[in-house]
């Protein structure tokens, strides 16, 4: 099946005036999520971002796909047991999704041995395993270093599963545009009409749908507004940053997990073939925009790994990434603000935060059945929505452009191939070949 600029263009040629059941605003996990479910209901599905798929949050994460033993550390037995039992499915069921191995640190900066021999318990009793902690003490050596727990979680190329995700609902009959805004929308007697502009070519359409859903992360407030002229109260936008650095300082082929020195933020530290990265800051911030990691976190992170590789230097950093997810809460503590998702129903607009990367599926079935009651429609939503296509054995950088519809270098190095996120030289050595095979299929 093509799925590819050739497409889009004919897509976007007949898209004026066509009506949809839903139209889906913003091409992250959760909308290419929803895409996928409701695709595979019958239902007639558009799917569009503003920018690539993907090109949000969801290729700025830390690549894991885990329970989150900061959330057991809060109490949230619940939601942990979700989002194992979520990893554990796409361990099972998704080829791009891969375990890993932890050491998480014992020192002065960590929890008490004792509870983190419990929580580790717990963690894995949580996630359908009876393997008990051992602390060992080998491995690392650095001042308080007094051993080590070992447990296993998952990662993923986290753009790559939305572009998958994206990819299984035009199998089932969505449409999906990237490059595509809705700049406006209109309610009428029967939905709500949207005004679309292509940012990749000319172009300005109108379609009309049953309802509208905003998928669309941390820019939430901005499509709101558009439908609303308001905000939503208790939105809150936090930025959490990564750096990437060179694997030769770390010589590990385990993940780390260690709270800093610093204030006793959970961090980690995750080998991807070339480099390693380190993560993640967790700061509020005003603009969808601000997304650029600032000195003070850089600072931060570095100096926080050279407690544990003290001969880490500034020139070992190759790159760096933040990415800002959108919460729904109170507080002036982002980490204490919650990681469960949100659904806000106004009007003929659903909007969502709040959607981790591992739990996309259950936040998609809740989103759905809800999108079900407004259109009187009887789900499907057991074992939705389901992932159907996979790459082959088919060149990656071709597959990339003809059957996941990148559209510019960008598009192949950062969110279908990853090798901005795990080489070196952040994919400059592939750029002048993904450049060439795209004039082919563009025409310029």
């Amino acid at each position: 099946m093509e799925f590819s600029y050739l497409t889009r263009k004919n897509e976007l040629e007949k898209l004026d005036g066509e009506s949809f059941d839903v139209v889906i605003v913003g091409g992250g996990i959760v909308g290419a999520g929803i895409a996928n479910l409701l695709s595979a209901n019958r239902l007639k599905i558009l799917l569009i971002d503003k920018s690539d798929f993907a090109s949000g949050t969801s290729s700025n994460s830390s690549k894991l796909i885990h329970g989150g033993l900061r959330y057991l550390s809060q109490g949230h037995l619940l939601l942990t047991r979700q989002l194992l039992k979520e990893r554990n499915y796409l361990l099972k069921n998704l080829d791009i999704v891969r375990k890993l191995s932890f050491d998480i640190l014992v020192d002065e900066s960590s929890w008490k041995k004792s509870s983190l021999y419990f929580g580790l318990f717990l963690y894995n009793l949580l996630g359908g395993s009876w393997r008990m902690p051992h602390f060992q003490k080998d491995g690392y050596s650095y001042p308080g270093y007094q051993g080590r727990f070992s447990y296993e979680d998952a990662s993923t190329n986290d753009a790559l599963l939305v572009v998958y995700n994206v990819v299984s609902a035009v199998m089932g009959g969505a449409i999906a545009i990237n490059y595509l805004e809705a700049t406006g929308f209109k309610e009428t007697t029967d939905g709500v009409e949207t005004i679309l502009v292509n940012r990749f070519g000319d172009g300005t359409y109108r379609v009309r749908s049953k309802i509208v859903v905003n998928a669309s992360g941390p820019w939430i407030n901005a499509i709101y507004g558009h439908y609303t002229s308001k905000n939503i109260e208790n939105l809150r936008l936090s930025k959490g940053s990564h750096l990437i650095l060179r694997s030769e300082k770390f010589n590990i082929d385990r993940a780390v997990a260690f709270r800093s020195h610093l204030d006793r933020r959970q961090m980690f530290i995750i080998p991807k073939g070339e480099v390693v990265i380190v993560g993640t800051t967790d700061m509020f911030i005003n603009s969808p925009d601000s997304s650029e990691i600032s000195r003070e976190e850089r600072n931060y992170i570095l100096d926080s790994v050279r407690k544990i590789f003290p001969s880490l230097q500034e020139q070992d950093v190759v790159g760096s990434y933040s990415g800002v997810r959108p919460l729904y809460g109170a507080g002036d503590d982002p980490g204490k603000v919650t990681r469960d998702f949100h659904i806000e129903l106004t009007g003929k607009m659903i909007s969502i935060m709040g959607v981790k990367i591992t739990d996309y599926r259950r936040a998609t079935r809740m989103i759905s059945k809800q999108i079900g009651t407004v259109l009187n429609r009887e789900l499907v939503l057991r074992e939705n929505p389901k992932v159907l296509y996979k790459r082959g054995n088919l060149d990656p950088i071709r597959a990339a452009i003809m059957q996941e519809c990148a559209l510019t270098v960008d598009d192949v190095v950062r969110r279908r191939l990853g090798y901005y996120y795990e080489s070196v030289d952040q994919g400059s050595s592939r750029k002048e070949e993904i450049s060439r095979m795209l004039s082919e299929v563009l025409g310029r």
